[in-house]
């Protein structure tokens, strides 16, 4: 599979699960080229031109924001701020399907946040957007799409999050009896 071939949704998943737990693959440029080279991105930069740290962390920043959307889909309101993503510097690019680039192209971190704001910008237009959540687990918001018939799909994965959570409420509900 190559990066062409991955819907808005897959895009985003794949920016948005890009940490849990210990791992992160946008600690530093070098894990981010990594990152993306495996998902089958290019990772040709301009002569000269290096992946900034600003530009790293701006990346993410946009990995929260795509949480805290998902999240606001599964029923959390987090807080979200669009500001956090005012140095992102973007433009529009009307050649063949409209898209955003970043402004001054070559830095690898600045091209994934104008793709990845594209693809998030095209996914929130489709009827299909609620269905796009994280896990409603503290512990680990794990990005989704819920495929359930009714839209009521709250954890990645009901025998983890799931059963965690519903033991938890178990606990509680027998404690205070």
């Amino acid at each position: 599979m190559t990066l062409a071939d991955l819907s808005d949704e897959e895009l985003l998943i794949a920016v948005a699960n890009t940490a849990h737990g210990e791992q992160d693959e946008l600690a530093d440029a070098a894990s981010v080229r990594a990152w993306w080279r495996a998902l089958g991105g290019s990772v040709a930069t301009r002569r000269g031109r290096s992946d900034a740290p600003e530009s790293v962390a701006l990346l993410r920043t946009l990995r929260g924001l795509i949480r805290g959307l998902a999240l606001r889909n599964n029923g959390i309101e987090p807080d979200l701020s669009p500001f956090d993503l005012a140095p992102l510097a973007l433009r529009v690019d009307l050649r063949g399907a409209p898209s955003l680039r970043a402004e001054a192209p070559g830095d690898l971190a600045q091209d994934i946040s104008a793709a990845t704001v594209t693809a998030l910008l095209r996914a929130m237009a489709r009827p299909g957007w609620p269905r796009f959540k994280a896990c409603r687990g503290d512990d680990c918001r794990w990005v989704f799409v819920d495929g359930s018939r009714n839209t009521s799909r709250r954890w990645c994965d009901m025998a983890n999050c799931g059963n965690r959570a519903k033991v938890a409420t178990f606990r509680d509900r027998h404690r205070s009896a």
